[in-house]
């Protein structure tokens, strides 16, 4: 066995040394979180002179975190004239100090969150924001408290876990599972992901909307955040997006609407947007056999079926080229569209049903079963019976002078044998929710004509 033998005096040596190290090592380390003490409470000091007299922030306790380069609040509450933020704990690190960009921290965490504002209740269960940069900005003058400067601010990563959101004022009361924004910034393309949304509005007829996943790429967030709270609008967004959704529902007291998925995506510039839109599997029921709907009066309690829209917008026309719309819907039947239109509102798209007019279009339709339920619905509402009433149309159209006319009563006579083409070249722009009316009228000539309608069964 090998003999181990021991230097005794070199471990004469250390053994006397070690107090003195150890005493070094703790008279450094209070001096180092004494250092650290001072400089969290002259942070302190500084931001409570910042948010100005008429705002406060309070803490049970407050730690520094030296080697973390942070700090760690207990029962903190900050609280202006217009919101009260409450947290159990807030945690942060990464303190990289001041500099042209603003003041940076690596990361941010807070724990059971709750913000009163603006009549409204938020919630969560934790906030942990990554690589976050807080504005610099001149110190406020006079009384004024200085600004929270969300619109200013640039993050790299927010993850908020269990959202829970009360409106009052809207009996609105919403709930997120967990939702996270990455790259916000002015200038910056964002992102957005939200997973389990669920909103109910507590109106009569209550309305609840859910949805299991969502993802939003692309818009300038912060751009459009400060945009609202400067102008109280939004901005034309010129950053190409993609939005997904997957899994979402409207419902009251029975099913209103279904999607499996939808995809969406835009791109855009000051004077022309493009847009491809997606709807996969959707499912849309009738209001219910007590109100009138479209569904209801052609017999059907619910639509099923794809949709799919092109489009491309000349912002400074202010038309709009549908290229193309086409649904297809395995029990009614496929329809294509393309269609010019104008007056098209592009910064304020509810309104379109108002404005839009349409300048041309050429619609395609192939029947499954949608023009047996036309047929019957209009002899239901003259209270004739339904074979008699189709024995009745089908001959009038045979005999019409009007070639539209005649190619109207083929499609009717086997649907499934002749898709049904329609073309619109108006004498002038009508409103797109008068075209309805006007051809249900199309056997009239003083409306086909004005309308440069005209029918075909190719």
């Amino acid at each position: 066995m090998q003999e181990i033998t021991v230097d005794t005096a070199l471990v004469k040596k250390i053994f006397p040394a070690l107090p003195m190290v150890a005493l070094v090592l703790v008279v450094g380390g209070w001096g180092l979180h004494h250092f650290a003490q001072r400089r969290l409470e002259a942070g302190i000091a500084d931001f409570r002179a910042a948010i100005g007299p008429d705002a406060s922030f309070s803490y049970a306790t407050a730690k520094p975190r030296t080697l973390a380069r942070g700090a760690r609040f207990t029962a903190v509450t900050y609280h202006n004239p217009a919101m009260t933020l409450t947290a159990a704990s807030v945690r942060l690190g990464g303190m990289k100090g001041n500099n042209v960009q603003g003041e940076k921290i690596g990361r941010v965490i807070l724990q059971k969150v709750q913000v009163m504002a603006w009549g409204n209740t938020f919630s969560l269960d934790e906030v942990d924001l990554s690589d976050l940069t807080l504005p610099n900005g001149a110190r406020p003058a006079g009384d004024t408290p200085q600004s929270l400067g969300f619109d200013s601010l640039v993050l790299g990563e927010g993850d908020f876990t269990n959202l829970h959101i009360a409106a009052p004022a809207t009996q609105t009361d919403m709930t997120v599972a967990h939702m996270r924004v990455s790259d916000y910034g002015l200038g910056l393309a964002s992102h957005l992901v939200l997973d389990h949304l669920a909103t109910q509005i507590n109106l009569t007829p209550t309305r609840r909307i859910t949805v299991d996943h969502m993802q939003l790429d692309g818009p300038d967030f912060a751009g459009q955040v400060a945009s609202l709270t400067q102008s109280g609008h939004l901005i034309h967004e010129t950053h190409p997006y993609t939005l997904t959704l997957t899994k979402g529902a409207i419902d009251s007291s029975h099913p209103l609407l279904q999607v499996d998925k939808l995809v969406s995506s835009r791109t855009s510039t000051e004077v022309e947007d493009k847009m491809d839109t997606r709807l996969t599997n959707l499912a849309v029921w009738s209001t219910g056999t007590d109100s009138s709907s479209l569904l209801n009066a052609f017999g059907y309690d619910h639509f099923m079926g794809n949709v799919h829209v092109v489009s491309a917008g000349d912002r400074t026309a202010g038309h709009l080229r549908l290229e193309p719309l086409s649904v297809e819907s395995p029990d009614m039947g496929n329809l294509t569209v393309i269609a010019e239109l104008d007056q098209i509102p592009f910064d304020d798209m509810t309104v379109i049903p108002e404005t839009a007019r349409v300048v041309s279009a050429a619609i395609t339709w192939d029947d499954r079963s949608l023009a047996g339920h036309v047929i019957e619905s209009l002899a239901r509402s003259r209270n004739v019976p339904v074979d008699e009433y189709r024995r009745t149309l089908l001959s009038g159209l045979a005999a019409s002078d009007d070639a539209s006319m005649r190619a109207l009563g083929r499609f009717l006579q086997s649907p499934a044998d002749h898709p049904l083409q329609l073309a619109l070249r108006p004498m002038k722009p009508v409103n797109l929710m008068m075209i309805g009316i006007a051809i249900s009228m199309a056997s009239d000539p003083s409306i086909a004509a004005p309308l440069g309608l005209t029918i075909s069964t190719p």
